[in-house]
């Protein structure tokens, strides 16, 4: 979106790596991004720090400043790059194995430490937290909407009606997760994750 500040980023960073694909600066980059990723995992975004983030990828804190200009524009730097790095959503040939496999990887991002730290630090929608929402912006709304070939293909296949709402089917389907880990403290394992896709399935396949 035009003059959307972390927007810009992205591009920058992309025009960034276009020009300059190797050399000390790629290195630099590379370095700071891990120690962005690392630093976030481990005390969040609020209590992260530019100094300890340039301390860890042993340069100074001016080089993060003139490149990345703000803290904001550097974690959403390093959510884009990871964000890349991600599986795409699993193609089983049958629905109930996507969905379980969606469901496995979602059970992941919980387990990666950067990603449960701004869960963690999320809380409702407002302007207090609206800097924290930008950045969850950079990486959930992506990985929904490359979750929906699932349902696209499952919908060519016959095994879901054509007018199925593909967004409120996953929300169907990944909203427990969150509701059982997150408010009850309960583990994700592989049986649970298996009983809520037939059970959302059984109910999208009725309609």
């Amino acid at each position: 979106m035009a003059g959307d500040p972390l927007h810009e980023v992205e591009h920058l960073r992309v025009d960034a790596a276009t020009a300059r694909p190797g050399g000390r600066t790629a290195r630099v980059g590379e370095a700071v991004i891990d120690a962005t990723i690392a630093e976030l995992g481990e005390v969040g975004y609020t209590a992260l720090r530019i100094d300890a983030v340039a301390e860890r990828a042993g340069v100074n804190k001016s080089t993060i400043y003139r490149r990345w200009g703000t803290k904001a524009g550097l974690v959403s730097t390093a959510i884009i790059e990871r964000r890349g790095e991600m599986a795409p959503a699993a193609d089983t040939g049958r629905l109930r194995g996507d969905v379980v496999e969606l469901l496995k990887q979602i059970r992941l991002s919980f387990q990666t430490p950067w990603i449960a730290a701004l869960i963690r630090e999320s809380r409702p929608r407002s302007a207090d937290s609206a800097e924290m929402y930008e950045l969850l912006d950079k990486f959930w709304p992506a990985r929904f909407r490359a979750s929906g070939a699932i349902i696209e293909r499952a919908v060519e296949r016959g095994e879901l009606p054509a007018d199925t709402d593909a967004h409120f089917l996953l929300e169907m389907i990944s909203g427990p997760l969150y509701f059982h880990l997150l408010m009850l403290g309960r583990p994700l394992d592989d049986a649970f994750l298996e009983r809520t896709a037939d059970f959302v399935l059984k109910g999208a396949e009725a309609q």
